[in-house]
């Protein structure tokens, strides 16, 4: 009997062999010769029938539709036959974007109950409803899957018009028509099944919407057709706990989440499974366009605290942008939160500390605070300074100036003896007394405090001896060149007599005319930085240490400055005396401005932030 079988299904496939151009073609007249055939038995391996064929080989704008409604008038099952993939004749319809094919499908799905009664009319949208719902076996597609997967608009307008009931659940893949339509930027098809369809479903994989994608993809067309139907989940949560609010504040998008605001504003109080809102994304992110908006909007959701007890000034200051520390720190409303803790204790001003920065000018604020480890800001800094290294000594002296002096509360060992090595101290000139203090090497005692504040002033004199020391050669070092450069001029002096005799040859030349102008800014600005040094070591007064840190800004500015100047000479020289060969100019000059670009781009990446 299986013998019989195999038999059988070896001769369908040579006759669907022998079949198959014909069926690639639309030639009905050789079908009519083999009538005697079940044509819904002629099958490939993969069980694709005759129509199967058809409409899949032959391109759009040369299917046969006359071919098709042959097929089905000679062998009507082949309406309902699908392949072993699960695939119908209107899946393949779909793929393919045939409409005309698909339209002619569906009526045929209710032309058994034409011209009769009530009850037959409704078996006849039961038949077109099953048409619609018939999905194949692995991918749970349907066929409305498949036109919007392909972007087939008019084949989406047909599928929902059928039956605008239909919700369209989601596939094998977690996707409906619908966040499928969204996810590929499928606008029109998007709008054509919102208009078409009653309740359409709109979920995806791990609990995302068609809103959600849409605002991620930042198609404001798609988001507002969304924003507009009551159908539609406007603040949906995903698996981890966002919603397209999160997403719009993580990227940016201020009109789409303008528009989300609008709609719903209960949106910027819902956090995700970390316990942040919106506004603590875009305030890790340092997105000040964002912060702005949704504290404007939504003023009360800047209490909101994620699961570690961070609020919005947390995570500003964990980042360190400049412009939202400054937006914070202006807000009258969040000074309530300056001195808020999270688990561990730490206020925004000791996780400023601990990014290794220190910015902090609010009234309110409480410096000499501690976190539950026992360090305020200080501490933090002499416990890590490993990390912060030589800037230690200038965020130092920015709480010095503050009055925030280390607190030391963990200095103590187990055995009673100050521990001072854990903060970065000097342990081998000292030795620890009885009673908390300390002794040098005469045995006078001392307390840990004024030791501390004297080990402090001298490590800070040292570095700012060394940086003058350091500004003074530069800035000779450059002065000294652009003095001779400017006698050495690039091309040379004209050497026949006349009244000419002795001047710079490329004198009418932009270059070198660009050559002269910095060089001389160089020159000016390295002297005065050099003049800048000879004063203040002929002062008669000793200046205060923050006066010390004003001049030596002043003098690594005016030397940033000379370099620039100095840089942007040596290329207007070049391309001066290169001017007859433009390509070897433009390459010369090229190759140091992309090295100092570099360089500088590694600089400031590696840097401490602010």
């Amino acid at each position: 009997m299986a013998s019989s079988s195999n038999n059988q299904e070896i001769n369908n496939f040579e006759l669907m062999d022998s079949l198959y151009s014909a069926a690639a073609d639309g030639d009905i007249d050789k079908f009519r010769q083999h009538a005697a055939v079940p044509l819904d038995q002629i099958l490939t391996p993969n069980g694709n029938t005759i129509l199967h064929i058809h409409i899949t080989v032959q391109p759009k704008y040369r299917i046969f539709i006359t071919f098709v409604k042959e097929m089905l008038k000679m062998c009507p099952d082949l309406l309902w036959k699908a392949n072993k993939k699960g695939e119908t004749l209107l899946h393949m319809a779909a793929r393919h974007g045939h409409a005309d094919v698909a339209k002619f499908l569906l009526l045929e799905c209710k032309k058994a109950y034409q011209n009769h009664d009530d009850h037959d009319q409704e078996l006849g949208i039961t038949a077109v409803r099953r048409m619609l719902q018939m999905a194949s076996h692995e991918a749970k597609d349907t066929a409305l899957h498949e036109a919007v997967r392909c972007n087939h608009l008019d084949v989406v307008r047909i599928l929902t018009l059928a039956d605008p009931s239909l919700p369209y659940d989601a596939n094998a893949a977690c996707e409906t028509p619908l966040y499928m339509a969204a996810e590929r930027g499928y606008a029109e098809v998007l709008k054509k099944i919102l208009s078409n369809c009653i309740s359409p479903a709109d979920h995806g994989p791990h609990d995302r919407t068609a809103l959600l994608v849409a605002v991620i993809r930042n198609d404001e067309e798609m988001v507002t057709s969304l924003l507009a139907e009551e159908r539609i989940h406007k603040s949906k949560q995903d698996q981890q706990g966002w919603t397209p609010l999160h997403f719009a504040a993580h990227f940016g998008y201020i009109v789409i989440l303008k528009k989300l605001l609008m709609v719903d504003k209960s949106a910027a109080y819902k956090a995700d499974i970390e316990g942040k809102t919106a506004l603590h994304v875009a305030a890790s992110l340092g997105r000040v366009n964002v912060m702005q908006e949704l504290m404007f909007t939504c003023p009360s959701c800047c209490e909101m605290v994620d699961k570690r007890g961070r609020n919005v000034l947390h995570f500003v200051f964990e980042k360190g942008n400049r412009k939202a520390i400054k937006l914070v720190l202006e807000n009258p409303w969040l000074g309530n939160l300056i001195n808020e803790k999270d688990e561990n204790g730490n206020t925004p001003l000791l996780l400023a500390t601990f990014m290794g920065y220190y910015t902090m000018r609010h009234p309110k604020v409480d410096l000499q605070v501690f976190n539950h480890n026992n360090h305020n800001a200080a501490d933090i800094i002499l416990v890590n300074k490993h990390t912060y290294d030589m800037f230690t000594d200038f965020l130092l002296w920015h709480l010095e100036t503050d009055n925030v002096n280390p607190g030391l509360r963990k200095m103590v060992s187990e055995n009673n003896t100050i521990d001072e090595g854990k903060y970065g101290g000097n342990t081998d000139k000292s030795k620890s007394t009885e009673d908390g203090g300390e002794e040098d090497e005469e045995g006078n005692q001392m307390s840990s405090k004024s030791n501390n504040e004297k080990g402090k002033n001298v490590s800070i004199d040292n570095l700012m001896e060394k940086t003058r020391q350091n500004e003074l050669v530069a800035a000779t070092l450059i002065a000294t060149v652009t003095f001779a450069a400017g006698f050495t001029v690039p091309g040379g002096f004209v050497a026949d007599k006349g009244p000419d005799q002795g001047a710079a040859i490329l004198t009418r030349n932009i270059a070198f005319r660009a050559f002269v102008i910095l060089n001389t800014m160089s020159m000016f600005l390295s002297s005065l930085a050099v003049f800048n040094h000879l004063a203040e070591s002929s002062a008669t007064h000793v200046p205060d240490t923050r006066e010390l840190f004003k001049q030596m800004r002043l003098r690594q500015l005016l030397i940033s400055y000379a370099m620039m100047a100095m840089i942007g000479a040596f290329l207007s020289g070049t391309c001066a005396v290169l001017h007859s060969d433009r390509n070897l100019a433009i390459s010369a000059c090229a190759v140091p401005v992309a090295m100092f670009a570099y360089l500088r781009l590694v600089t400031v990446s590696d840097s401490i932030s602010f």
